[in-house]
């Protein structure tokens, strides 16, 4: 095998020259023998000014309308506040529906509260029978009570989610 190294070579930016040939007098017209060189490379002439004085790429485009603009009285025109008119008669001219809701329900959170008074009715109707004779327990007992159902309805509605 051979291994030899390959030739280091060295990458140096080359002057360039612009040199162009002297231009056609006018009436040489198109066809004339100028030429652009570019670092001794012949290019062909650019194409001349297009025929409304500019290149053909920065020519304005033409743009032809699939609909013709409408004249005034035209039925067939598009009119926003036409539409939006329209759109008023219409919703003022409708009547609104009647929609049968259903029946609202009681919440069951108030249905177990409910259970909870109840409860608490008939816990003090039987401490009143039971104590009937002794005030001080009758008021503990009705104490109590009061309280319980006090927490339980903070529990219920304070405490726990919509249910």
């Amino acid at each position: 095998m051979d291994d030899k190294e390959p030739p280091i070579r060295r990458l140096v930016l080359k002057a360039r020259e612009a040199v162009s040939a002297a231009r056609p007098p006018d009436d040489a017209g198109e066809g004339g023998p100028a030429e652009i060189k570019w670092d001794g490379i012949p290019i062909a002439r650019p194409e001349g000014p297009g025929p409304q004085g500019g290149a053909p790429v920065f020519r304005a485009k033409e743009i032809v309308p699939t609909d013709p603009r409408p004249f005034a009285g035209d039925e067939s025109a598009i009119s926003v506040h036409g539409m939006l008119e329209l759109n008023r008669r219409a919703a003022d001219e409708s009547t609104p529906e009647l929609i049968a809701m259903p029946r609202r329900r009681w919440p069951r959170r108030h249905r177990d509260f409910g259970v909870v008074l109840v409860g608490a009715a008939a816990s003090f109707a039987v401490v009143s029978l039971v104590f009937a004779g002794n005030l001080q327990y009758l008021g503990l007992a009705a104490f109590i009570i009061v309280f319980a159902t006090v927490i339980l309805g903070w529990i219920i509605y304070g405490v726990m989610d919509k249910y």
